[in-house]
């Protein structure tokens, strides 16, 4: 086989490094740190609420308080008097503790709020303060940033010494302010079907250009390949027949890039890939064959040609100048990573927060079914709080799923705010165990267990192999098509819902990788068009139709009771049982370069699904290298 480079994950994004790890919690921790800490998390009616709090070794304080609305309107205060329509809490300490890290005292601190009704949104915002003192610190966070050499502009915090590395890197100054933090009562969870759901994602400029016509072959892969909405309709069928119940699509709004992540206009389709009618067409069609429609949805960012944003920078006097955080008006402001293309809408600014529900609605009432959240971590917990409040309004069982590349205690932050997260911290275990050998057998089954248990249930985290933004699973494997299945064996028999990225399923890898070697990023390197006809990998594709067609019908393989039965390190060997419904069902893994021999429990078994081979030899099953089996228990 050709020899090939291939890189190292980059997961996009402020967790990337170990050194960037360190710098964003010592930042975080270093003053008021909150993270969401909500006992109940999801409060109901007649519930009283905990807060918890910690202030950092550099907060001089010795009051908390939180100010708090239920009204909408906007909480405020000073040192411990709310303002008018305000209400407030006062906090009591709880304990102190050594923070090494920091090497001085952390102190935690509760406060409790009162019982609301269903339905109510309760915002706030707390402040710290010295009762001798006269200076007050508010709990803020990093909104974003611009360009610019590591420093921390607007509200100031004690831990911005320790972002500077970061920025630096990224040529990058952060912008930090006072977050008004927010929580609903009565959250009523998410939409049944999403749990029962297995997700196709397709890249739409790259999935088929439509009936009778033929793929453009530009220059490179950041040019237009000429996929259509009409193309995906024509093959809903082979969508459906990988056990497909949910479509999501790339970004469709009009935009000047292939990826359409820049959106100039919220409320129309892009030319190039079709019309409202063919949107409303390929509803249609999904929707009669019992396949969800979902969007991809940035609300972060938008194009700098959208016409809002030139009204801003055209006219300091425009009242959407306020959407945006200047810090140098007109060319320096807060936009995604720096990027002066993707200017960041200030969504705790009422228009600007309006502007984006309003469009979200807007595609709900054409017929789609939810989002995927792009982003999420940019946008305040407080705006998705509303967010997710409207929508549910104008659609009850739609779906709204979060991009947060973050740590667990971030995508947990989520819960009563979003219906869930794409699992990023799965998708680096899996690869690292199945793809780069980085990581044992035991290892992988104590995370599984550990990161399983750790997210209430109803809180989805769906997973996958590979997206848009990262090499394929086929491209770090060197084309070993025994290792992706052996991955989306695991992958399709664990609780939380599969998405399979376009592609994947017939062989379509890439022709370099994503990181260059002069250290450039190339994400389009994994948005290759599809294979199609004699193109594709057919076993490869059979084998994804029975592994979709077996998880659709036996929901005990994932949704059981989940016991590891027999980890073996030296052989790569890895198995675990799912008992549910009077049913027991096995699944072994072979993750290694050679055959091996698993053994099964006591009684009769047979073999449901094999990623090549399988067979039973004296009450063990003998799998190749590299391959993997589901059992069931007869």
């Amino acid at each position: 086989m050709e020899q090939i480079h291939v890189s190292a994950d980059f997961i996009f994004g402020t967790m990337a490094t170990d050194s960037r790890r360190l710098g964003y919690v010592r930042a975080e921790i270093a003053g008021i740190s909150h993270r969401y800490r909500m006992i109940p998390a999801v409060p109901q009616a007649g519930d009283p609420v905990r807060l918890l709090v910690t202030l950092g070794p550099s907060i001089t304080a010795d009051q908390v308080c939180v100010y708090y609305t239920t009204d909408g309107s906007e909480p405020n205060g000073k040192r411990g008097e709310p303002a008018l329509g305000s209400a407030v809490a006062v906090g009591q300490r709880i304990a102190s503790h050594w923070d090494t890290l920091l090497w001085g005292y952390a102190e935690e601190w509760a406060i409790d709020l009162p019982p609301q009704p269903n339905g109510a949104v309760v915002r706030y915002r707390i402040e710290a303060w010295l009762r001798e003192g006269t200076e007050s610190v508010w709990y803020s966070e990093v909104i974003g940033a611009t360009e610019g050499d590591g420093s921390v502009v607007g509200h100031p915090g004690p831990g911005d010494h320790y972002l500077h590395e970061m920025g630096a890197e990224f040529h990058l100054t952060f912008f930090r302010r006072p977050r008004t933090c927010a929580y609903r009562v009565g959250d009523e969870g998410a939409p049944d079907w999403l749990g029962e759901t297995l997700i196709y994602h397709i890249f739409i400029d790259r999935f088929h250009p439509g009936p009778g016509r033929q793929f453009a072959s530009p220059p490179t892969p950041m040019g237009i390949y000429g996929g259509t909405l009409a193309g995906i309709t024509s093959h809903l069928d082979y969508i459906a027949s990988l056990g497909t119940t949910a479509i999501w699509l790339s970004p469709l709004f009009p935009s000047p890039s292939h990826h359409g992540y820049d959106a100039t206009d919220y409320y129309d389709v892009e030319p190039r890939l079709g019309t409202m009618a063919d949107l409303k067409h390929l509803i249609a069609a999904a929707h009669d064959r019992g396949m969800r429609v979902i969007l991809d949805y940035t609300a972060n960012h938008f194009s700098n040609q959208h016409p809002i944003f030139r009204r801003a920078i055209s006219d300091p006097h425009s009242p959407e100048r306020e959407w945006f955080t200047f810090t140098r008006y007109p060319d320096r402001y807060v936009s995604f990573f720096g990027v002066a293309e993707l200017p960041q809408l200030d969504l705790d600014h009422p228009p600007a927060r309006q502007f984006m529900i309003d469009a979200a609605r807007y595609w709900l009432e054409q017929g789609i079914d939810g989002y995927r959240l792009d982003y999420t971590i940019g946008p305040s917990h407080d705006f998705w709080t509303m967010f997710r409040a409207v929508l549910r309004t104008v659609k009850p069982d739609c779906v709204l799923l979060g991009e947060a590349v973050d740590t667990a205690e971030v995508l947990r932050s989520y819960v009563g705010r979003l219906d869930g997260c794409l699992d990023f911290l799965l998708l680096q275990a899996i690869r690292r165990f199945f793809a780069f050998d980085e990581m044992s057998a035991s290892q992988f089954a104590v995370f599984l267990n550990r990161h399983l248990h750790y997210f209430p249930p109803g809180f989805y985290l769906p997973s996958f192999l590979d997206n848009h933004d990262m090499n394929r699973f086929l491209w770090i494997v060197r084309g070993d098509t025994r290792r992706l299945r052996l991955a989306a064996l695991c992958q399709y028999t664990l609780p939380h819902p599969p998405i399979l990225y376009y592609g994947t399923e017939v062989g379509l890898s890439q022709r370099l990788d994503v990181r260059h070697a002069d250290g450039s990023g190339h994400p389009e390197e994994s948005r290759l068009p599809m294979l199609w006809d004699e193109d594709q990998d057919r076993e490869l594709l059979e084998f994804y139709r029975r592994l979709g067609s077996l998880r659709r019908a036996t929901t005990a393989i994932w949704r059981g009771e989940r016991q590891f039965i027999h980890i073996d390190d030296q052989y790569g060997q890895l198995a675990y049982t799912c008992t549910a419904n009077g049913e027991t069902w096995l699944v072994a893994l072979q993750q290694a370069p050679h055959a091996g021999m698993i053994p099964l429990p006591s009684g009769r078994w047979e073999v449901v699904l094999a990623t090549q081979s399988a067979d039973i030899i004296g009450g063990r099953v003998a799998l190749p290298a590299y391959g993997g089996a589901v059992l069931r228990r007869i």
